[in-house]
């Protein structure tokens, strides 16, 4: 898969002031992990993150964020995609690490 190397240092330069993140690959893309799940990840044309399902329903309602649908028709519940304006959402890369640390 490709995906936006500028959106790939945007990642980074969110992710190293977060605690508790590890940098790694998920089915060969660049993400950040806790305790070994997926909290963050590029995809093709953004940076998804794992916000929970309350919160990606309001974020998608509200227009801040899309669904995450890595096949046609098969939403991750909990899952958002951005395709831009990430420093403006870094709390949202926070929660996610905060959702993985959760999750156990």
């Amino acid at each position: 898969m490709e995906f936006n190397s500028e959106h790939e240092a945007a990642m980074h330069d969110i992710m190293q002031h977060i605690p508790g993140a590890v940098p790694g690959k998920m089915f060969g893309m660049p993400c950040y992990k806790v305790n070994g799940k997926l909290a963050v990840g590029l995809f093709e044309n953004g940076i998804v993150l794992k916000v929970g399902e309350s919160k990606t329903n309001e974020l998608i309602q509200s227009g801040s964020a899309e669904p995450f649908e890595p096949m046609a028709g098969r939403r991750w519940k909990e899952w958002v995609l951005l395709t831009g304006d990430f420093d403006q959402h870094r709390d949202l890369f926070e929660l996610a690490v905060d959702v993985a640390q959760r999750a156990g």
